[in-house]
């Protein structure tokens, strides 16, 4: 606890630390949003191709009469 609050002493005073710790920041922000956009277009692309893989499957499939068990 005794390093973070002389981190925080150093950073308060310090105009090259806080300019670091901006810095960190816009990039940790930077890498959540570019993370959530990732998730974004990947989960539609993941649903359009898992549509073309069911329609594809559902073409190679062979219709059978179910009405001739009926008789």
């Amino acid at each position: 606890m005794k390093e973070t609050v002389e981190l925080m002493r150093f950073l308060r005073h310090d105009p090259v630390g806080q300019r670091f710790g901006v810095a960190v920041l816009v990039v940790a922000w930077l890498a959540v949003a570019w993370t959530s956009l990732g998730f974004a277009v990947a989960v539609p692309l993941l649903l359009v191709i898992s549509e073309l893989a069911r329609r594809r499957r559902e073409e190679e499939t062979v219709s059978v009469d179910d009405l001739e068990d009926l008789y």
